[in-house]
């Protein structure tokens, strides 16, 4: 908390005051009118006695003996008025401004009218480097910069300027401007030198004070002792005036040594007088004898965000990027105003176009800006009337189809202006002509040509999306593009974004699966119905419980497991539903191992009642490591009665899905996730689970089992969960009642359970090459979500690759190339597994590529991600003058609308001119000093003694009584 405070003080003046504590505490005029008599009688009578006392000596002994009292009577009422010195602090904390950057997805919309001009994120970019906002704003005051998006909570990204280390403020505005640091190493030398040398020369002054004052004091003394040998000599002539010259000599020569020695308290008498220097004592903390500037060094180390200083410059085009899907306008101003102080707050400046679609209503946090009196200083951007423009706002295309299984692509279409429009969209299908070009952008000669089909559409201009769906089966194998464009009216402002394309891949391969069962389940049957009646899957069996010559609807029946690796390895898919592992043996588990980690194998394992709690309640046995390891979840060990789960459940309950269900194409058993989520909403759910402790790590859950009476330390049991083991992926299903999806439609089920065998086999379907295989996490993604790539490789001789990291290229739809690294990953089944991650920040496809391989056999691994935008940010495009202007006008600050004729430098003269610095001042009175004290009252008894002393003296010399 010190440290915290210290880093924020802006400047710190210190003032010596010196005053007289027991006057200051006197109160009342007539005790003043009682002191100041007091001492007028004092002085009165002092003068009137030595003058009869003394009136037959001389003029000068008798003016010497009333001096010597009177000094004594100002000395004790020196002492009484208690002269006391403190040092008072003043501390000021320096005016702040804090600056909230909008980073949701709207801000990648056109800036002005023109739909074909700059984005609102580079006007961003051209306000803070083509003008010195940032740099005015910081030499006035502390400037934080914030951003904002969907989070709770705005993230501060660096605070420079006004009380803030060089290392931080010089960054960011060096970064921003180009200029070099103010403050250069050559400036902060010269300044030490000449505060320095100020330093070197007070202590030449003081003792050369301190000096006259001994020598006065020692001239005093000499004419004392030459005045009373005068006396003893009967000289009473010269006697008079020596004695006066002595008194006063000595008087001043105390007086002035003692007033120095009182202030230089961290100096000695013989420093002072002799001019050595001294080095002054540390003061020590009283816990741990540390120096209390400790604190000053940690807090001159840090900027106020907790930055060490020397910190390398942001990176503003990542911090900054549109990629957030909501815009919480609300929650960012609550974030600013719950951090700073209202007190120095001068303003908060909002760069947005004013489409709040999350969080905390705005009108809460103006309020509370009005509250604390905090001005808001909105700058708009966008257009607040839409330019007429259509445009195709995504993309839908299954990743992989079969032959003559007809596919849905739908597109998503936008459009803006004055009055509806009608559209003709015409899809197009061609060979993707892009295989081992610049990432498949979907522009120039990668675009497909055919025309094979058109709609009408009539689009809305009020920022509605419309979808657009099409019907198509595949013409032939390989890897092929589609594409819609749309026929723009004359008047379109942007043809960039009329049409947009996509790769699909025809695979002829039939999906080999082999189902074991231990026993005929109804899950089962219906599964193994299902997959034999597709064409594109050949389908074997085997029923653990089956007896010879029983008949199954199967390609090919089988009476135990696979004997050999070679006939183990051929199927793509297992589908297993509660088996008897016991029933396998230790080879034979070894084999299913290697085939899911080296092979990419797709594992689905459908938990039950029968077997499933028989293999958990093994302890000993040498096989139940290799089982639970192909499982991505843990189950309980609290006993065999409790941790099988249940069986037999009176109630249904719905699945619990997570987010990751909601990105999960398999999951999505109505053609899009909106659709699907409705029929899961809807969906009454299973009875029965088996019990789970938790998901392994880097495994994802899909589905809770929702009745909240199994929770188990707070958490319900794992219904759908899968991980990557290796090379392949594993699924697992809490209990055999998929079943039941039935119930809303066949069509569901048979979609579940095809989709969830065409994507656990993904990474054997989609091999380039037989010494690897790239996986990615997800097939789709949002813009924003970050992408886990695994890379499973073998060496030349296929063993596992042994290399400290294998650099794979992203290839981004605008035609860049992003490298990325791919490290080996710790802990997993197979050695020469490898892993990265990356961060999509543009709709469209990402296609991440890795050669392995000398340049005379080089193979290429490559995995394509679609990205999406989301629906939330482009529905309402238009900026919100509404809500900005009463935010400005409301708060006593100004808004600052964006408009096409609107030049960057205006913005940054009003915003620089409008914010005034109000800093603010806090007066530390500070404590008494002892050592002053004690120094003054030692030199004021020093001073008493020699004038009593010289009295006396004087007196008996006279032979006075």
């Amino acid at each position: 908390m010190i440290t915290s405070l210290l880093a924020q003080l802006d400047s710190e003046e210190s003032e010596v005051i010196y005053e007289f504590a027991r006057l200051r505490s006197i109160e009342g005029w007539w005790l003043w009118a009682t002191l100041i008599s007091a001492v007028f009688v004092g002085v009165w009578l002092v003068i009137k006695l030595y003058r009869r006392d003394a009136s037959e000596l001389s003029a000068s002994v008798r003016h010497t003996l009333t001096g010597l009292r009177l000094v004594v009577f100002f000395g004790l009422l020196f002492l009484f008025g208690d002269l006391q010195r403190r040092t008072e602090r003043t501390l000021t904390l320096p005016s702040e401004v804090a600056l909230l950057i909008d980073t949701s997805q709207s801000m990648s919309l056109p800036a002005g009218n023109a739909a074909s001009g700059v984005s609102r994120q580079d006007r961003i970019n051209e306000l803070f480097e083509s003008t010195d906002l940032l740099r005015t704003l910081s030499e006035k005051h502390r400037l934080n910069i914030y951003s904002f998006g969907q989070e709770s909570e705005a993230k501060l990204i660096q605070s420079t300027g006004v009380g803030v280390g060089e290392g931080t403020g010089d960054g960011l505005l060096a970064s921003e401007s180009g200029a070099a640091p103010s403050n250069d190493q050559g400036e902060g030398e010269g300044s030490q030198t000449t505060a320095q040398g100020s330093q070197d020369a007070t202590p030449t002054v003081v003792s050369l004070l301190a000096l006259l004052g001994g020598v006065m004091f020692a001239i005093g003394l000499v004419l004392g002792a030459f005045s009373f040998i005068f006396g003893i000599m009967q000289r009473s002539s010269s006697v008079g005036w020596s004695l006066m010259s002595s008194a006063i000599m000595i008087a001043l020569g105390i007086s002035l040594t003692g007033a120095v020695y009182s202030v230089e308290t961290e100096r000695s008498l013989r420093s002072l007088l002799t001019g050595e220097s001294q080095s002054p004592a540390v003061p020590l903390t009283p816990n741990d004898g540390s120096s209390v500037r400790e604190s000053d060094s940690i807090a001159e180390s840090a900027d106020v965000s907790g930055t060490p200083r020397g910190k390398s410059s942001v990176d503003w085009k990542q911090e900054l990027a549109a990629t957030s899907p909501q815009s919480r306008i609300g929650d960012a101003i609550g974030t600013v105003l719950d951090e700073h102080d209202p007190a120095t707050l001068a303003g908060v400046v909002l760069v947005t176009d004013g489409q709040n679609n999350g969080g905390e209503d705005v009108n809460a946090a103006l309020a509370a800006a009005r509250r604390n009196e905090i001005s808001l200083y909105p700058i708009g951007l966008g257009s607040s009337d839409a330019p007429v423009n259509v445009r195709v706002v995504d993309l839908e295309v299954p990743k992989r189809v079969y032959p003559g299984d007809a596919f849905t692509v739908t597109g998503t279409l936008q459009a803006s202006g004055p009055r509806e429009v009608t559209v003709e969209v015409e899809l197009l299908d061609g060979l993707d002509q892009a295989q081992g070009a610049d990432g498949g952008s979907g522009k120039g000669e990668r675009f497909p040509k055919d025309v094979i089909d058109t709609q009408s559409i009539n689009l809305p201009v009020d920022g509605t999306l419309v979808p657009v769906r099409f019907e198509m089966e595949p013409e032939s194998v390989g890897r092929r593009r589609v594409g819609i464009r749309l026929l723009s009216p004359s008047d379109d402002q942007n043809d960039r974004d009329d049409r947009r394309d996509s790769r699909y891949e025809v695979v002829a391969k039939k999906l080999r699966v082999l189902a074991i069962a231990g026993g005929p389940t109804r899950e089962y049957r219906f599964v193994r119905n299902l997959y034999f009646r597709d064409r594109s899957i050949e389908l074997d069996v085997w029923l653990q419980t089956g007896q010879v010559g029983m008949s199954q609807d199967a390609n090919q029946l089988l009476d135990q497991f696979p004997e050999s690796a070679e006939k183990l390895f051929d199927y793509d898919v297992i589908a297993m539903f509660d088996p008897d592992w016991t029933a396998l043996t230790l080879a034979e588990l070894g084999l299913l191992e290697r085939w899911v980690s080296q092979q990419a194998g797709g594992l689905i394992l459908v938990a039950g009642p029968v077997y499933h709690p028989k293999w958990t309640r093994l302890r000993t046995d040498p096989r139940v490591p290799k089982i639970a390891g192909l499982f991505p979840v843990t189950f309980s060990t609290r006993g065999a009665v409790v941790s099988s789960g249940r069986q037999g459940g009176e109630t249904a309950w719905p699945l619990d899905l997570t987010q990751e269900a909601q990105r999960a194409e398999f999951l999505w058993v109505d053609g899009d996730a909106e659709a699907s989520q409705r029929v899961w909403g809807s969906f009454s759910g299973v009875y029965d689970y088996v019990d789970t402790k938790d998901a392994k790590p880097g495994s994802k859950v899909y589905a809770y089992f929702s009745d909240p009476t199994s929770q188990t330390g707070g958490t319900l049991p794992v219904y759908l969960a899968s991980q990557f083991y290796g090379a392949g992926r594993t699924f697992f299903q809490a209990s055999g009642e998929m079943w039941r999806l039935r119930g809303e439609g066949d069509q569901y089920f048979q979609s579940y359970f095809t989709k969830l065998a065409r994507w656990v086999s993904e990474g054997r379907l989609l091999r380039d090459s037989n010494r690897g295989v790239l996986l990615l996490d997800a097939n789709t993604a949002m813009i924003g979500d970050s992408i886990t790539v695994r890379a499973v490789l073998s060496d030349e001789q296929f063993e596992p690759l042994n290399v400290e990291e294998v650099a794979a290229k992203v290839f981004l739809p605008d035609g860049k190339i992003q490298d990325l690294r791919l490290l080996p990953l710790q802990g997993e089944p197979r050695a020469g597994t490898y892993g990265g991650q990356f961060v999509v920040r543009d709709s469209g496809d990402h296609e991440v590529r890795l050669a392995i391989g000398d340049a005379l056999n080089e193979q290429l691994l490559q995995q394509v991600v679609r990205v999406r935008l989301p629906t939330q940010e482009l529905e309402r495009p238009r900026r919100n003058d509404d809500v900005l202007n009463r935010l400005a006008r409301l708060t006593s600050g100004s808004y600052l609308p964006v408009d096409d004729g609107v030049s960057s430098e205006s913005i940054s003269d009003e915003i620089t001119t409008q914010i005034q610095p109000q800093p603010q001042e806090t007066i530390l009175p500070g404590t008494y000093e002892a050592a002053f004290t004690v120094r003054r009252n030692a030199v004021l008894m020093w001073l008493l003694a020699t004038m009593l002393t010289m009295e006396w003296v004087i007196r008996r010399l006279h032979r006075l009584a």
